[in-house]
């Protein structure tokens, strides 16, 4: 801690994947800047979202592939999990990556101060440790960064064992025989899959009409496919009406259009009827239900902020309705992507340095769900391109027809679809389904940023053999033809 009433050019409130990277860019840039956190520097996606989720997914990947092993003249003898192992890598993970955080900040001259961060005016913030004030410090700017917590409804017992949030989820080193997932957006479809390969009985129930509502209809309607066919139970426009728990959940439930017919088992969970309403039983529910902004006890009441909902609203330069008062992150609105709050953070501090800085399109952002097959996107949706009133044509290619896809036996009903201004023949947006895909988005990124269309997309050279080539397909298939089809 530093002395009190010490005075910086800039202090960040939150020290997630926003807050330490505008931290090291603005000291970089010769800004005096401290850093304050009240748990760990990396925030939620380092600590207890994108880092150790993927790393479970990671182990969970390699598991399914030896599973056909034997496609690949790969023979064993007695393949099994050891879970907690899975959870061990993920615990080195993180701490190196922690430490890895650690070392960035305090190389580039951040200075981080361990604590809860508070605003008493516009310039100054008071620092509290354990509900102990223990000292305040002062600024010309502010960046609030403090990031989302799991969604969880009042109405449902959340207790950290037998309902769980995202937070809860990551400390499970056992294996449920059954799990009901509540939410079929990318968190929720990251641990179905998981879950299922491990070999739980794994039922995700989504109150709109398709697990991952927001990615393009195609898409969704051939993942939620392909869960099927593994054995997950897709319940969707289905809602949660009541939660109890009693060495176990049972969960009531929903259904928007008609009743459940799937046939009653010794399987749990299962859907039986009880006095005309329809029930789940499993051994946990995961509540995926979204993320809420963390803006308590940060003193924002005392300023006249803007806001769209539960969301703060800025400026393009990331700056609040208070002058020198700047928010980024999850606390800002969707997308909430640790790469979006990224970006806010070092337009914020561009901005802040006095430097030009070119608005960010919102519409460009990609987005990767971890699942396998990943889902990967960027741009619009066929649905929301023809909604906006464009006359668009769509180009599709499927990974079957993809040599590297076909090479690493990763083409499961895969495609890569690209949508186009039909007048000008700009990328309007470009979604897939296939193995590792979230790789190709950055190009579909640069390309839309560029203005580009798919005439140009489809004269660059992709090296072959590699998944990359099914986006110029894809492109060809907007221009005219595919080549390999």
């Amino acid at each position: 801690m530093p002395e009190s009433s010490a005075t910086f050019d800039l202090i960040i409130i939150g020290g997630g994947p926003g807050g330490y990277i505008a931290a090291i860019k603005a000291a970089q840039l010769g800004i005096k800047t401290a850093l304050v956190e009240k748990n760990k520097v990396g925030g939620t996606c380092l600590h207890q979202g994108c880092i150790p989720t993927k790393v479970l997914l990671h182990s969970a990947d390699i598991y399914r592939k030896f599973l056909k092993a034997h496609e690949y003249g790969i023979t064993f003898d007695k393949l099994r999990i050891n879970y907690p192992q899975f959870h061990r890598r993920k615990e080195s993970v993180v701490k190196r990556l922690f430490q890895g955080t650690q070392f960035l900040l305090k190389k580039n001259g951040v200075e981080v101060i361990e604590g809860e961060g508070q605003l008493t005016s516009a310039n100054s913030v008071l620092i509290k440790k354990n509900g102990t004030d223990i000292g305040n410090i002062a600024a010309k700017n502010v960046i609030l960064a403090t990031g989302s917590v799991p969604l969880t409804p009042h109405t449902i017992p959340h207790d950290g064992k037998y309902v769980l949030t995202s937070d809860d989820i990551l400390l499970q080193e056992e294996i449920p025989e059954s799990i009901i997932i509540a939410g079929g957006g990318a968190v929720g479809v990251e641990f179905a899959y998981l879950f299922n390969i491990l070999g739980s009985k794994v039922t995700i129930v989504e109150l709109l009409g398709d697990v991952l509502p927001a990615e393009d209809k195609e898409i969704s309607a051939t993942l939620r496919k392909i869960l099927a066919k593994r054995g997950v139970d897709i319940l969707t426009r289905t809602s949660l009406e009541k939660v109890e728990v009693n060495s176990g959940v049972r969960v009531e439930i929903k259904n928007k259009i008609e009743p459940l017919h799937s046939p009653t088992s010794a399987e749990n969970p299962v859907p039986f009827a009880e006095k005309g309403k329809e029930y789940l039983k499993a051994d946990c529910l995961f509540l995926a239900l979204g993320r809420t902004p963390a803006l308590t006890n940060l003193g924002i009441e005392r300023f006249s902020l803007s806001f769209k909902g539960k969301y703060l609203q800025t400026n393009e330069v990331m700056e609040t309705s208070q002058k020198g008062l700047y928010a980024i992150g999850d606390i800002t609105g969707p997308p909430l992507l640790a790469h979006k709050a990224s970006n806010e953070g070092l337009h914020a501090v561009s901005h802040i340095a006095g430097k030009e800085t070119v608005p960010i399109n919102y519409q460009n952002i990609p987005r990767v769900t971890y699942c396998s097959p990943q889902v990967a996107s960027a741009g619009l949706t066929q649905e929301e391109a023809e909604s906006k009133g464009y006359k668009i044509k769509t180009g599709k290619f499927p990974l079957i027809a993809n040599s590297k896809a076909v090479i690493d036996g990763e083409y499961e009903d895969g495609f890569v679809k690209i949508i186009a201004d039909e007048k000008y023949g700009e990328i309007l947006g470009a979604h897939a389904l296939g193995p590792n895909v979230g790789e190709l988005m950055w190009g579909i990124s640069l390309t839309t940023l560029l203005e580009g269309t798919a005439s140009e997309l489809s004269n660059n050279i992709f090296p072959h053999p590699t998944l990359s080539e099914s986006i110029l397909e894809a492109a060809h298939a907007v221009v005219d033809k595919p080549i390999h089809l």
